[in-house]
């Protein structure tokens, strides 16, 4: 039995081997020259030569028009090289075949959408995408260039709702700050259009996810004090200071008006230094207590407090010049120009700016979203 087996195995392998050569020489060399191309073409794509691919992809579907992929590959090329028109072409046209499996339609889709973004074809885009969002296949791809398009075009309420029931659920590690910030985005919307309660209520769904976040607890005062409800209004911006405290100088002009508007002007000292009981480092409060120090007539203490923050912060130029405007008062000139002069050696160009990390542009407050590019969540 065992010399039978000896002898059987080397003749099965001779068999199947026959039968390789006989089916490949059947099959013709073309099939799996252009295979051979279209494995070339994606080793190429993927090493960044995307003319030489191009070449390859064209070599392939020229010998074998079914393979979809390749076309699909040709087309990207030609978007980015900067022709979506081609890529059109070529995608439209994969779009017209039959028969094609629900799975390479989305692939089709997708590179559709794409090519509808770069040429500036919007409603195709949004048509594109929202289709594809109803496909669980591509939802959460599609879910994240549609909410770029939302964003861009500023539908805040389209964005939130699509970030929370389909993009939220991919677990990003961004999620809740995102939506945070298209839930403000909408609130502002409804705060600009004089709708403050309804504005109100998404601004407490921000906060509900986001307790630390500073502007919804500003936004909420601000919505009270439009409304002329300022103890409302106050309970907000004293918990900005409390929950929020490295941000809570966004709410000093308004606290300050408040309590004086109350005749509770007296208690903005003892909630600045509740601030720095919490946060002993806070720049924003420091010089912020020094100009209550200043306008009591207190001028050692708020001199005592500004030198701290050039100790802190050298550069600082609100605190140089509340200093230099005190040593003025007290007839010191010198020590006053002395102070000035310490600061032009040491700054160069300043800014409370705050800028998009996206686009680079600037503005002079924090925001949820970019006022230039609508980018969400990326103010430094």
């Amino acid at each position: 039995m065992a010399n039978y087996w000896i002898v059987a195995i080397p003749i099965a392998l001779v068999v199947i081997l026959t039968f390789i050569a006989l089916y490949r020489r059947r099959s013709g060399p073309s099939r799996q020259t252009a295979m051979e191309s279209y494995v070339e073409g994606l080793r190429l794509l993927t090493a960044g030569d995307e003319q030489t691919a191009f070449v390859k992809f064209r070599q392939a579907v020229d010998q074998d028009t079914d393979n979809i992929d390749a076309y699909l590959k040709m087309g990207d090329i030609f978007r980015s090289r900067g022709m979506p028109e081609k890529a059109l072409q070529v995608h439209r046209e994969l779009r017209l075949r039959q028969n094609l499996s629900p799975e390479v339609q989305a692939e089709i889709e997708k590179s559709l959408a794409l090519d509808y973004i770069k040429s500036g074809m919007f409603d195709k885009a949004y048509e594109s995408l929202e289709k594809l969002v109803r496909d669980g296949s591509t939802k959460s791809w599609a879910a994240d260039k549609l909410l770029g398009l939302y964003t861009r075009d500023r539908k805040w309420k389209a964005a939130s709702e699509l970030f929370e029931s389909v993009v939220k659920k991919g677990a990003r590690s961004d999620g809740a700050s995102i939506l945070v910030g298209l839930k403000l985005m909408v609130g502002r919307d409804l705060h600009d259009d004089c709708e403050y309660h309804k504005a109100r209520l998404i601004y407490k769904e921000a906060l509900n996810l986001e307790k630390t976040n500073p502007l919804p607890y500003l936004y909420i005062a601000e919505s009270y004090l439009e409304e002329k409800r300022s103890e409302d209004g106050l309970e907000f911006l004293i918990k900005l200071c409390q929950e929020a405290p490295k941000y809570a100088y966004l709410g000093f002009p308004l606290l300050e008006e408040t309590l004086f508007q109350l005749g509770r002007f007296g208690e903005i000292e003892d909630i600045y230094r509740g601030i720095l009981a919490r946060d002993a480092a806070n720049i924003h409060t420091r010089v912020a207590l020094a100009g209550i120090h200043e306008k009591k007539g207190e001028l050692s203490s708020a001199e005592s407090l500004l030198r701290t923050v050039l100790d802190l912060d050298p550069t600082n130029s609100v605190a140089a010049i509340r200093l230099a405007k005190i040593m003025a008062a007290k007839r010191r000139f010198d020590d006053g120009l002395s102070v000035l002069s310490g600061l032009a050696d040491k700054i160069s160009v300043r800014s409370q700016e705050f800028v998009c990390s996206k686009c680079g542009k600037s503005h002079a407050k924090p925001l949820p979203a970019c006022p230039h590019c609508g980018s969400i969540g990326i103010f430094n």
